[in-house]
């Protein structure tokens, strides 16, 4: 898993030279173009000033000038649009994890364990119908058969798009064999 650079060090780089809190993150080209616009119409705000004190200069250094700031304020936004995105990415690789952790756990008779990382995947995201789903088996496999047809529903309904319909009825038709076989 990859590590994100300290908010504080994308923004105390941008803030020096825009574009560089973009590079930190990876958008190399983004940040290096960024970076040198910056610095053209920044340079070109001080030769502005210095080779043409009066008459076009003063207007010729302002353009310049806005330039830089428009080149500084695009490279903050893009870089903490940027840093949401890969915190989104970094957290989705956690929740893949932990699922993982999840799957082991059950395949190896800790069903307990199974259990206490689905519930916890759910504290993290109230909608995770994979989950869900696997909370409804371990409770059906437990023996809590009101349980697990109330994560099996939970689980039809977040279900939106229908990729988990042919498992959750394949658990809900378990639950309604007699009991001896619903606990194989």
């Amino acid at each position: 898993m990859t590590r994100m650079p300290h908010p504080a060090l994308l923004w105390t780089a941008n803030l020096l030279v825009p574009g560089t809190g973009l590079v930190l993150l990876g958008r190399l080209v983004l940040g290096v173009l960024l970076g040198v616009w910056w610095g053209l119409t920044l340079s070109g705000f001080v030769l502005a000033t210095l080779v043409w004190p009066d008459g076009a200069g003063p207007i010729v250094a302002v353009l310049f000038a806005a330039s830089a700031a428009a080149a500084y304020v695009l490279a903050q936004f893009l870089c903490c649009v940027r840093r949401r995105a890969a915190a989104r990415h970094l957290e989705s690789d956690r929740r893949d994890e932990m699922f993982k952790e999840a799957l082991v756990a059950t395949l190896q008779g800790r069903l307990d364990d199974a259990e206490a990382t689905c519930k916890a995947l759910l504290r993290l995201d109230t909608d995770d119908v994979e989950a869900t789903l696997h909370l409804g088996t371990l409770a059906r496999h437990g023996g809590r058969r009101e349980a697990a047809r109330r994560y099996l529903r939970r689980a039809r309904y977040l279900d939106d798009a229908g990729r988990w319909d042919f498992e959750i009825g394949r658990e809900l038709a378990a639950l309604n064999e007699p009991q001896s076989a619903a606990t194989r």
